[in-house]
């Protein structure tokens, strides 16, 4: 084949790339059919919208590649505090998408004339991503309307963002409506483009993945270079300087797609709350439920006790952190050292066992006569199968032999400690030992002995 016919079907293949790129990039998409219940239209667009739930108001603002359903899981805890108002931007979601109207300031007007269509007044406004600069642009052009804030992973500046290399293919000049559209029609390729936003794949959900597919190259792009002038050199950070209502920021501290230091970009600003969340990309409201929704509805209420439910996760101990914790003190005996380990006491020389009493112990030295007052004469049931531990040493001083605190000069201590020990019942500290009867048992015995009837086969006592 010829050297210049090979030429000019690359110049074909180049022309038809081209022209299928700029078609593709001012394709547009307008909702048919719109039922009055969902939509509005605004800004000479359908927007589709929800509101849920009663009491004071609460608009939700979906992010870039985003839609309003990204909301679901915050919306249904809101709305039993507030009245929540959610929509698709123009360009995302079921909205129209038209060939340009696009950035933070046609998004704070599209969110204006929503909030006048309801009448809203001191609202809170809940932003994501683009969105959350949409909502400060909205704040400081109309301080009556916004009464509370929340940002969500919002970039302060064009510096802030970072897209993976196949999501930013898609949103360069002309290459990028093939790329997108490619991706459109590919689930796969959006699933690729989508999981950097999170941390764990699992919190990737086939919502985010199928909302990722629903807008157009223009708008994708267009929303994206547009905000990306609009925010550089922190013009939208100064702007936001006027501001005066409170201000919570939420950031990932994993985010790869928004850097979460620019969090206290905007706290040196607006002298806002800043919260970080631990193992968390650019979707907290996915991947950390429980914890973003508490921090949110604490947040809007002003009440903190709402954080009280956010559970704590358990701190993993690594081998050197195991390594290096301090070993566990003995529990404190008072006059006493600690009682050494079972099995390594010298036989000859049994340890001195004191007993825990009402979460204390006694001092060895206490009065006899208080002890025995405080004991509990109530016989205990389980007694019996406790004393079968004990294992009386023959041929040890009686001076030695260690007692229970208060005992008598009879009680027999056994020499092992058993493990169990503290979990006993005081009223074995009265149990004598079973190989050493007491003396006035022997002298008993003997009694009956003198006085027992040798006809009588029982050998009691005459009557």
């Amino acid at each position: 084949m010829p050297m210049s016919t090979i030429l000019v079907a690359i110049l074909l293949l180049i022309v038809v790339f081209v022209a299928a790129s700029l078609v593709l990039s001012r394709a547009t998409h307008e909702v048919g059919s719109a039922r009055d219940t969902e939509y509005l239209e605004l800004e000479g667009d359908w927007i589709r919208y929800s509101v849920t739930g009663g009491g004071p108001p609460v608009v939700l603002v979906h992010g870039w590649l985003s839609s309003s359903r990204i909301w679901d899981l915050l919306v249904a805890r809101l709305a039993r505090n507030f009245t929540v108002y959610t929509l698709d931007l123009s360009g995302f979601g079921d909205s129209d998408k038209p060939i340009s109207g696009y950035g933070v300031r046609n998004g704070s007007r599209l969110l204006y004339a929503f909030c006048a269509h309801f009448g809203l007044t001191h609202a809170a406004v809940v932003g994501h991503d683009l969105g959350g600069a949409m909502a400060t642009k909205l704040a400081a052009d109309h301080p009556d309307l916004v009464s509370r804030l929340v940002l969500v992973a919002t970039p302060p500046d064009e510096d802030q963002i970072d897209l993976p290399t196949l999501l930013w293919l898609a949103t360069l000049p002309v290459i990028g409506s093939v790329f997108y559209t490619l991706g459109r029609f590919w689930k796969p390729l959006r699933r690729l483009w989508m999981r950097p936003f999170v941390l764990d794949p699992e919190d990737l959900t086939e919502e985010v993945v199928d909302d990722a597919g629903k807008s157009t190259p223009a708008a994708i792009s267009k929303t994206l270079g547009v905000t990306r002038r609009e925010i550089s050199r922190g013009r939208l950070v100064r702007q936001a300087g006027i501001i005066k209502g409170p201000i919570l920021v939420i950031a990932g501290e994993e985010d790869q797609i928004v850097d979460p230091q620019g969090a206290n970009e905007w706290a040196r600003t607006l002298s806002a709350e800043v919260v970080f969340l631990n193992e968390c990309g650019h979707l907290p409201m996915l991947e950390r439920t429980g914890e973003f929704n508490a921090q949110v509805l604490a947040f809007l209420t002003g009440d903190p006790s709402h954080l009280d439910a956010i559970p704590e996760p358990p701190e993993e101990m690594t081998a050197e952190d195991v390594a290096e914790a301090p070993e566990e003190p003995s529990p404190p005996t008072r006059s006493e050292p600690a009682s050494p380990e079972p099995g390594t006491t010298d036989p000859g020389e049994p340890p001195t066992v004191t007993r825990k009493r009402d979460g204390g112990y006694p001092p060895r030295d206490r009065d006899p006569g208080r002890v025995e007052a405080n004991r509990s004469d109530a016989p205990d049931p389980t007694a019996d199968q406790h004393l079968e531990r004990f294992t009386p040493t023959e041929g040890d001083d009686a001076e030695k032999r260690p007692r229970f605190p208060g005992g008598s000069g009879d009680d027999a201590i056994v020499p092992d400690l058993p493990e169990n020990l503290f979990e006993w019942p005081d009223s074995l500290k009265e149990s004598r030992p079973w190989n050493r009867p007491h003396e006035t048992d022997r002298q008993a015995q003997e009694e009956r002995s003198e006085g027992a009837d040798p006809e009588d086969p029982e050998n009691g006592p005459r009557s």
